[in-house]
């Protein structure tokens, strides 16, 4: 199982008006985000309930903050580019370069990012737009199958952390929850070299500019 940050994460809460741009968002406060967490006007508040956020504000929220942090901390970590639209703070696409020491090296692969309502207390649907071939993406589709982005998501994570926890399962596939099945058996039967080869040549294909 992938365990979630470690490092303490804040929200920064914002109330909107009509329309996702940016610079329509307004800053109220700043908390850390398991204590501020409230229901719908109506419903029984228990716990730690300090302010009234539902629906997608505390989408809205989670999101401005992580853009933040995106344009404060570009160099933090060569290995990602998030880039979030410029007209709509809800659209999310990520490059993100092949591990290194394995078929993915050289690489640059473009995910796509879904982001629910819920976030973040539910997770992003992340899926892949760039071809791949590893047992734990779906070849057509680009859908990924990892604990964080299913039941084992919590609202630690980030669109950065969930980046990093893609390219460690890059590295790390798991052949026994497949859902590119051809990928999975050769490594289940122990073909690794066949597994490398394959999943080098569409990363060879795909995920690397072509020389003129």
């Amino acid at each position: 199982m992938t365990h979630p940050p470690t490092s303490p994460r804040h929200v920064v809460f914002l109330t909107t008006s009509h329309g996702p741009t940016a610079a329509r968002l307004h800053v109220l406060l700043s908390e850390p985000l398991t204590t501020r967490l409230s229901p719908r006007p109506g419903s029984s508040s228990r716990g730690r309930v300090t302010s009234v956020l539902w629906g997608g504000e505390l989408r809205a929220a989670r999101l401005f903050k992580e853009y933040k942090e995106v344009q404060r901390e570009k160099s933090a970590d060569p290995d990602i580019q998030l880039i979030c639209d410029d007209s709509n703070i809800f659209k999310w696409t990520a490059l993100i370069k092949g591990p290194s020491e394995t078929p993915f090296e050289g690489g640059v692969f473009q995910l796509a990012f879904s982001i629910p309502e819920q976030y973040p207390l539910l997770p992003p649907q992340v899926r892949f737009l760039t071809k791949i071939f590893h047992p734990n993406v779906h070849f057509k589709t680009g859908e990924i199958c990892l604990d964080i982005l299913k039941n084992a998501w919590s609202p630690a994570w980030t669109l950065q952390s969930v980046c990093r926890a893609i390219i460690a399962l890059m590295a790390h596939p798991e052949p026994d929850s497949p859902l590119n099945c051809d990928s999975g058996n050769l490594l289940r039967s122990g073909d690794i070299r066949g597994y490398q080869s394959m999943a080098r040549m569409y990363t060879r294909l795909a995920a690397m500019p072509k020389k003129g």
